[in-house]
């Protein structure tokens, strides 16, 4: 029987070839630190040549998503990933791979770690107008959905792998990162934050856009606390 990695790192990434260049190299050197067994999985939309590219470059396995989207993408990267454990962050350098070791390092304390920019000692270096309107969804939504996360919209995290192979996840865009949050919470898991420290891109433009973002996210509010009361009624599970 083949044996498994320890950890997968699953990243989404569309045109993002020259970061993913610079990105893939570093992570390869510090997650290797970390553990000799690991898997890095590039994922990517249609013939991103440039992208594809660059994965294998750095030896990383490049998939293909079929469902649309940044939850597309993070689907098609757990289906795949054979890691224990499983990261996953941006392409677009503006989640170090240094701080992979922070995450690592909580691995057992938790079912999923959240590099969180809101918490003590994290921070976040964006424009004003786009930091508040973070603030403000994230925290609309952690009281609205009853979650104890300052941070519910980073997608710099490590799961317990186990646990994601067994999610319905329904969620097509950046939303899916509340829906995570909601269906493990809600089955009694444990979710850590730790503080890091958010800086934006260096090439190209962002595909998260922040008002397009916080509009799908706000869409989408009630169906995830109708989600949210169901699990804990135990009308669903997952």
């Amino acid at each position: 029987m083949e044996k498994k990695p320890e950890l997968s790192v699953v990243i989404p990434a569309l045109h993002e070839g020259p970061n993913l260049a610079i990105l893939l190299p570093q992570l390869r050197q510090i997650v290797g630190g970390l553990t000799g067994d690991f898997e890095i999985l590039v994922v990517t939309a249609g013939k991103d040549q440039e992208t594809i590219e660059a994965a294998k470059a750095s030896e990383a396995m490049v998939i293909e998503q079929s469902e649309r989207g940044y939850g597309g993408a993070l689907k098609a990267g757990f289906e795949l990933a054979r890691g224990k454990y499983l990261v996953t962050m941006d392409a677009d350098l503006s989640h170090p791979p240094v701080f992979v070791k922070d995450l690592w390092q909580e691995r057992e304390n938790a079912d999923l770690i959240i590099a969180s920019r809101y918490v003590p000692g994290g921070k976040a270096a964006m424009p004003f107008g786009r930091f508040l309107l973070s603030r403000i969804l994230n925290s609309f939504f952690a009281r609205g959905l009853g979650l104890p996360v300052k941070d519910l919209s980073s997608g710099f995290r490590l799961y317990n792998a186990a646990l994601l192979q067994s999610l319905e996840l329904t969620a097509q865009d950046f939303n899916v990162l509340i829906e995570i949050l909601v269906r493990l919470y809600s089955e009694g898991k444990r979710i850590k934050e730790v503080p890091f420290n958010y800086a934006p891109r260096i090439f190209g433009s962002s595909n998260a856009r922040i008002f397009a973002f916080g509009i799908e996210y706000i869409k989408t509010f009630y169906t995830l606390r109708l989600l949210r009361r169901k699990i804990q009624a135990g009308f669903i599970h997952k």
